[in-house]
């Protein structure tokens, strides 16, 4: 365990709030928060202590709690302050601790340390970044996979029996008996074939983590006055954009969000589709039909009363709607569509649960092991393509020499995921997107 020079940080976002914690992490800590805390005798691990922190011109009565090192999340010896939710008194806390010897963390730099002491692995370091992030239940739960090493492990597996193929062969070139190469090669493929195959399907996660991470777009669109404003209100339970009976009153896409079961959804409510001169409006029902190609569900909006049937072109899901039911209570609702009043909210739930299941299937599962980052799903990619070239040039009776070489490549891409072999340029890349006092 490697103890640096001592950090300090706000742990917790700056503004007005019931508790400020700032955290200090490195070798001289202890010997930092005994000079300004009434009890710091009484600190002993994991135990919070209530005391007096001097902060020169103020004092203020502060919880106080201390990680020993290697226990504690940097791996080295960690204090945190806990005071009241001022920010001037959590700025004066900040600044006596470095009057005292400390200096301000850099972003990142406190995950930064646990990765360097093996706390966590580089993976694992770039969960708690996604868990900061996360925008539902869905991806705080995937990020956690991601923090608990689940990723970690699965990688970490397909790595090592790679590494055991390339061992066996090491020691087959060092004996070069034909007999003894052929044998090894029997033994390798399955155990390469395998590996491949955990890796591929880690490789086809990646949709569903995209998903589990960032939620799905979904766009209402339609002619003008098909009610489309008013549905998205209703989606939201909230009056998020202006609804009048004037044609036209949208012209420009409108994004909000919301949960369902845990998945979040981003609807765009776009310009109602129709031929105009006015420019405005014209650029908007472009804008709609941008948001309809690139969305994952479209929910294409009709008036009931006066049915008028709307082209629209997308790569996603196509969900019919038609509005307005309360006006026309006797109308046909078109078999596999929904009728709906997005007036009175009739049929809004049913409409929720129909665009849960065009976006999940029913069910977004975290149970296996996904992918949710795109670093990672690129170094997979390139592992997955040096593993194949790999076996193809041990099945295709190529040297061994050429199959290590592409398995070498193997492990370097799924080192880089882990960790293994990341460079400072990596690193310093990663962390920078983390806030200061993570």
């Amino acid at each position: 365990m490697i103890e640096g020079n001592v950090i300090a940080a706000l742990a917790t976002p700056v503004g007005r709030g019931a508790v400020s914690i700032i955290r200090m992490s490195g070798s001289g800590a202890k010997e930092i928060i005994s000079r300004c805390f009434s009890r710091a005798d009484k600190l002993e691990h994991a135990r919070m202590v209530l005391g007096i922190f001097d902060a020169g011109e103020i004092k203020d009565r502060v919880l106080v709690v201390l990680f020993e090192s290697p226990h504690s999340y940097t791996g080295e010896t960690l204090v945190e302050v806990h005071c009241h939710g001022s920010p001037e008194i959590a700025s004066r806390i900040l600044r006596r601790l470095v009057a005292l010897g400390a200096r301000p963390a850099e972003a990142g730099e406190f995950t930064r340390r646990a990765f360097l002491n093996g706390k966590l692995g580089l993976d694992e370091a770039e969960a708690v970044g996604e868990l900061i992030n996360a925008k539902s239940a869905a991806a705080v739960n995937a990020a956690m996979d991601g923090v608990r090493g689940k990723l970690h492990r699965e990688v970490e597996g397909i790595y090592n029996d790679i590494l055991t193929v390339i061992s066996a062969y090491d020691a087959a070139i060092d004996y070069p008996e034909e007999d003894v190469e052929e044998q090894t090669a029997e033994q390798a493929l399955p155990v390469l074939g395998n590996a491949a195959e955990r890796l591929n399907a880690l490789i086809a996660s990646y949709s569903q983590g995209e998903k589990l991470r960032d939620g799905f777009r979904v766009a209402i669109v339609g002619l003008p006055n098909a009610g489309k404003s008013s549905l998205l209100n209703k989606l939201l339970g909230r009056e998020r954009a202006i609804v009048t009976a004037n044609a036209g009153t949208t012209r420009d896409t409108i994004e909000e969000s919301y949960e369902y079961k845990g998945v979040l959804f981003t609807l765009v409510d776009t310009a109602g589709v129709r031929e105009t001169s006015d420019e405005a409006e014209r650029a908007g029902v472009e804008r709609s039909t941008q948001a309809a190609r690139s969305a994952h569900i479209v929910l294409r909006v009709t008036d009931i009363s006066s049915p008028v049937f709307l082209p629209v072109e997308t790569s996603g899901k196509l969900i019919d709607i038609y509005n307005k039911t309360d006006l026309k209570s006797n109308a046909r609702v078109p078999e596999g569509a929904i009728g709906i009043s997005a007036l009175t909210g009739e049929g809004v739930e049913e409409l929720k649960e129909a665009v849960y299941a065009a976006a999940t299937g029913g069910e977004l599962s975290a149970d296996g092991v996904v992918l949710t980052n795109a670093r990672h799903y690129a170094l997979a990619l390139a592992a997955a393509d040096a593993l194949n070239a790999g076996i193809n040039c041990l099945v295709g009776g190529g040297t061994p020499d050429l199959a290590l070489g592409e398995l070498g490549t193997a492990l370097a891409q799924l080192g880089k995921i882990t960790g293994a072999n990341a460079t400072d340029d990596v690193l310093d890349d990663i962390f920078s997107r983390f806030c200061v006092g993570k």
